[in-house]
């Protein structure tokens, strides 16, 4: 394989990838100790990219609660940055093939440009299909994967993002059976993308963009929203909801995932429905939208956390203002005025 598509990433771009990478890390003692040799770092790291020998190292395990139970991988800073410039190469042809209605990982987009979307659809409509994948990340088939990244990745960059594909995986372990597999293929198939990395989430929003297309061009359904593995689908028919949902199973199968049976649901848009850690509810001609509850349980968690941290000098004052407002920022997308101030009144450092 040729290598010319190396020879123009220069020390320049390399800088800011890792200038990307840092952002809200700096204090971290792994980033710390890059930028602290950082030129020495990066020659390694160019040397290695135009050689093809660059492998990605170990990554580490760790369990969080947000909102449930996940395994996410941490991985090396030296790997973040080259996943930015992975990405920054081939994030513009990935885009091209997104459509408008996907708001995960996008600029531009993210989960208040997808709440208020929900939010028209749902004053509007008097049917909603809510969808939801089971066990996402872990089930992201390796090869299905690689072939559409192949589609939107130049020829002399295939080879760094077959490493990310092929790189040992440390998420949960799930194996499903689909039509013609033999009692061996989900063992024998490499599947699964840990959660934690730059490219898991740009890989995953794009794989499973084909169930976008799917209702937009191939059934004339315009009138949904997706963030992540999360669908909302709207409509004044029900029965039009049914089959696109018979048609979503099918698709999901094709890239040996499956929905969610419990998640996966058709209500009234008078019916209250969950969506980007919101519940929405059509009211005569309006909407309204609250915060979920485990949403305050959690931060409410997080605050006395903060107060921990604060009391014994780990923290600033302005970081802990910093993290509240932003809390607060997302809150009030909702009707939740009078929440708001309530949860004010209990903040107390």
């Amino acid at each position: 394989m040729k290598k010319d598509g190396w020879k123009g990433v220069a020390m320049g771009r390399l800088r800011e990838m890792v200038t990307r990478a840092a952002r809200g890390k700096r204090r971290s003692p792994q980033v710390a100790r890059f930028l602290l040799d950082e030129d020495t770092e990066l020659l390694h790291l160019r040397t290695e990219l135009a050689a093809q020998t660059y492998e990605p190292g170990p990554v580490r395990p760790m369990w969080i609660q947000d909102p449930k139970r996940r395994l996410i991988s941490v991985i090396p800073f030296r790997d973040r940055v080259v996943q930015h410039l992975l990405i920054d190469t081939t994030l513009q042809a990935i885009e091209r093939r997104m459509a408008p209605q996907s708001h995960a990982c996008r600029k531009g987009h993210g989960t208040h440009r997808a709440l208020r979307e929900a939010m028209g659809w749902t004053r509007a409509r008097r049917w909603v299909l809510k969808v939801d994948i089971r066990k996402f990340f872990p089930s992201i088939d390796h090869e299905l994967l690689r072939r559409r990244l192949h589609s939107v990745t130049p020829v002399s960059w295939r080879w760094l993002s077959d490493r990310f594909i092929d790189a040992p995986y440390e998420g949960e372990q799930v194996h499903l059976w689909f039509p013609g597999d033999t009692l061996w293929t989900p063992v024998e198939r490499p599947h699964g993308l840990a959660i934690g990395s730059l490219t898991s989430q740009i890989w995953a929003n794009f794989y499973v963009s084909a169930l976008d297309h799917l209702l937009a061009a191939g059934l004339g359904i315009g009138s949904f929203v997706r963030y992540c593995d999360d669908w909302l689908v709207w409509h004044d028919d029900p029965q039009v909801l049914r089959n696109a949902l018979a048609q979503m199973q099918q698709a999901a199968q094709r890239l040996r995932l499956r929905l969610h049976p419990s998640k996966t649901r058709l209500y009234r848009t008078t019916d209250p429905v969950s969506f980007v850690g919101f519940v929405l509810r059509r009211r005569g001609d309006g909407v309204i939208v609250h915060l979920r509850k485990d949403s305050l349980r959690r931060f409410r968690q997080r605050v006395r956390l903060m107060r921990s941290l604060f009391q014994a000098g780990a923290i600033e004052a302005s970081e802990v203002r910093s993290r509240v407002q932003a809390w607060l920022a997302h809150a009030r997308h909702g009707h939740t005025r009078r929440l708001v101030e309530a949860v004010m009144e209990d903040i107390v450092f």
